[in-house]
């Protein structure tokens, strides 16, 4: 693979240690929601994302999960200042990049780079990827003419693409091509962070194990920070070396990958852990799903108190549903890098943590089997938005 630069890269630092490279402190994002066309007012707002600090150290990929519509994109794009954010405070490398206007945030973009979600939306039709590849070397002043296309010559390789795609245009590209050659223009100019917004949602099984794969070559090559966004938690344990859960634009869990996966402590990272297929016939046949029943609230008009006491399964196998409805939970740390935003998290770290979770998967199951035999209308029954890709170990190291 051909390094982008032609000097020698310092030392991979390890992933944790040190500063953080990027941190938010009670991130906001809210869009206003207005009324009337000649004196247009506001009457609320769309709270998508609502206090969210977060910290993503050098050389590390932080994932982010959550179903749709919890804010996950909307913070992505707000770290990369593509949305403003509404408040709170976005640091990057000890740069307060919220209060950065003109040239200033011209420089940091160079230093941070997004991979967006649509491999087809997100490529200039009327363009040739090797234009694509040389317009931000142009923009940031790194290279131009001549230079510009070897540098380009050099990117479409670096990601697996044929030498003739310089000349060829994204319709003559499938989707995991297309996406490659998203990924050639963010490591462009060179950054130290990419934020990749849901890189390989749209994209075959066989095809994410391949992008995957390539994301963490290219991490460990060029000592890249990544924050890491999907709905697939096969695809975010492979990749993260911590992981955040999202729920209505706020964090309500932050673990190590395996710890989390181990013994999630949040209620609603537990039904989403519970939803992630097991490619194991034997194993999968005899578990038990644990269903979220309910639509995700508005986050125009949130839940008071605990933001998921309404989709809530622990709160009513404890009988303290009160306090979820009066007070909101503070995230606080459980054990080692284990931060939790659940007023009964201690109840799951303990021994009543296999019973707690029996009750919860009967207690699922017992609403399904009611549901499906009444003939009155009942609500909205849905699963945790979490794609049906081959587990961790299936397919992603071996591509």
């Amino acid at each position: 693979m051909t390094a982008l630069t032609s000097t020698g890269a310092p030392a991979a630092p390890v992933p944790g240690a040190g500063a953080p490279l990027l941190r938010t402190e009670g991130l906001e994002v809210h869009f206003p929601i207005t009324e009337g066309l000649v004196f247009e007012r506001q009457v609320g707002a769309v709270r998508a994302v609502d206090g969210v600090s977060l910290e993503v150290h050098r050389g590390e990929t932080l994932g982010l999960v959550g179903e749709s519509g919890c804010g996950k994109s909307t913070f992505a794009r707000a770290v990369i200042r593509l949305v403003e954010p509404t408040g709170g405070r976005i640091e990057f490398d000890g740069t307060d990049v919220s209060a950065l206007k003109g040239s200033a945030m011209h420089r940091m973009r160079r230093r941070m780079q997004m991979i967006f979600q649509d491999p087809y939306a997100s490529l200039n039709p009327r363009m040739t990827i090797g234009s694509m590849l040389a317009e931000p070397l142009k923009v940031h002043g790194l290279a131009g003419g001549a230079a510009a296309s070897r540098r380009a010559q050099e990117l479409v390789e670096i990601v697996g693409l044929p030498r003739n795609a310089v000349n060829r245009y994204p319709h003559e590209f499938s989707g995991g091509q297309r996406q490659r050659a998203g990924i050639a223009r963010a490591l462009a100019v060179q950054p130290e962070f990419i934020a990749a917004d849901e890189a390989v949602s749209a994209l075959d099984v066989s095809i994410q194990a391949q992008i995957i794969n390539l994301l963490a070559s290219l991490q460990r090559e060029f000592n890249l920070t990544y924050l890491f966004i999907a709905h697939d938690l096969s695809v975010v344990r492979h990749i993260s070396d911590r992981i955040a859960v999202m729920y209505l634009g706020q964090t309500v869990e932050l673990s190590p990958s395996r710890q989390l996966y181990d013994q999630p402590l949040h209620p609603y990272t537990i039904a989403l852990v519970s939803a992630v297929p097991i490619p194991d016939p034997r194993v999968e046949t005899r578990r038990k799903r644990m269903i979220l029943l309910g639509d995700v609230p508005s986050p125009a008009n949130p839940p008071s108190g605990c933001r998921f006491h309404t989709r809530c399964w622990l709160r009513t196998e404890l009988g303290n549903p009160e306090r979820c409805v009066a007070e909101a939970p503070a995230l606080r740390e459980l054990r080692t890098g284990h931060q939790v935003a659940c007023h009964f998290a201690e109840e799951l770290m303990g021994d009543r943590r296999s019973a707690l979770a029996a009750a919860a998967a009967e207690h699922s199951d017992a609403r399904l089997t009611s549901a499906e035999e009444s003939t009155e209308p009942i609500g909205h029954t849905t699963e945790p938005d979490v794609s049906d890709s081959v587990g961790p170990g299936e397919g992603l190291a071996r591509s």
